[in-house]
């Protein structure tokens, strides 16, 4: 994928966070502390909240990106770059 290719299929920050956010559920979000499957996304946090306890797992929880303030455009560049 050429660079220019990179912008057209990321233009924006919400395109990068619909990416990571199906990865995530690809892999699958199991809730921490009651360990329930069943979620829903919270569009505010960027989140998937448990519908059992409430517990919010970010889409930065567990990764690389857990204590970043960077935004996700960049992140996901940085992975296209490696």
């Amino acid at each position: 994928m050429t660079l220019l290719e990179f912008s057209q299929k990321f233009p924006s920050e919400d395109s990068c966070i619909e990416y990571f956010k199906k990865q995530k559920e690809k892999q699958g979000v199991v809730c921490k502390k009651c360990g329930s499957k069943e979620h829903y996304w919270n569009k505010t946090y960027n989140s998937h909240d448990c519908k059992q306890c409430r517990y919010r797992t970010t889409l930065r929880s567990g990764t690389v990106m857990e204590s970043s303030k960077l935004p996700f455009k960049y992140w996901l560049y940085t992975i296209y770059l490696m």
